[in-house]
């Protein structure tokens, strides 16, 4: 399967940054998502199993199918699984497209989940639609998605934001939707899914929690260097907006009147009745 052009790349550095990220943004990723009622879980896009470390983590019943389109992230999803304690003998990985109506999935997960994955789909809707027939009658399918556009940094950083622009152009240049959050409802009631529940989850941090502050400055820091490589090599930056930007970065982190703001979407709905 030939691997698919992804804004982060697929080196070890960014395997490993994706499990920090995981651990650094479950707080709010998993606050709106309970699976205390689910056995049997598939996690789409499952990449290097970060997410699905700490799903097997915070809820002893599961056993979850990971799902992965890109051979690399599987053999680290297996390396990183294997190496947990309480994961073992709890998840299967399988390689493969979710959009693939031949997928040799299962059809009777409790709920599918997707973690910042549909924004790197070239055809959201078809996945949409597929996964539907590997949840049980009534199960739930669960979405977290980035809506890019959001991003808001106190004192201005011109640069910065230019470059987040300039990111968010890249990867609609590849397919790819930075800005899916926003429209998710839509896709999911087209897709045919009921009971359709969207929850908005605003991240707003300044002095008033300077801990979360900076924990968040330094991950979006991360997350904006690890798309330069790939970034630089398509023209859509340059060396000298980079250095500019990551100064303003930086100097935000030493700023005790920063402010940082971003939302992203959570989505959930039920599997409509099967035929």
């Amino acid at each position: 399967m030939k691997e698919r052009e992804y804004i982060h790349g697929y080196t070890e550095e960014e395997q490993n940054r994706l499990i920090d990220q995981g651990e650094i943004l479950s707080e709010f990723v998993f606050d709106r998502l309970d699976f205390t009622r689910c056995r049997r879980l598939l996690d789409v896009g499952c990449g290097v199993g970060a997410q699905t470390a700490i799903l097997l983590r915070d809820y002893p019943q599961l056993q979850v199918t990971g799902l992965e389109i890109e051979s690399k992230q599987i053999q680290k999803a297996e390396a990183f699984l294997s190496s947990l304690d309480y994961a073992k003998n709890r998840y299967e990985l399988i390689h493969g497209n979710a959009s693939d109506e031949k997928i040799p999935v299962k059809n009777d997960y409790d709920a599918v989940l997707f973690i910042w994955v549909l924004e790197h789909v070239t055809e959201p809707m078809a996945v949409l639609r597929n996964v539907q027939k590997f949840v049980r009658q009534g199960g739930k399918v669960f979405a977290v998605e980035v809506f890019h556009s959001s991003l808001q940094l106190f004192p201005d950083c011109p640069n910065a934001m230019e470059f987040w622009q300039k990111s968010i152009e890249y990867q609609k240049s590849i397919d790819g939707d930075a800005n899916i959050g926003h429209r998710m409802g839509n896709l999911f009631y087209d897709a045919g899914y009921t009971d359709i529940k969207i929850s908005p989850y605003p991240m707003q941090f300044g002095k008033y929690d300077r801990e979360r502050r900076a924990k968040m400055l330094d991950y979006w820091h991360n997350l904006m260097a690890s798309a330069v490589p790939n970034m630089l090599k398509a023209g859509f930056t340059s060396e000298t907006l980079w250095n500019k930007a990551e100064q303003e970065m930086m100097d935000l982190k030493d700023n005790d009147d920063a402010v940082f703001y971003y939302s992203f979407v959570t989505v959930e709905a039920t599997v409509p009745k099967k035929n």
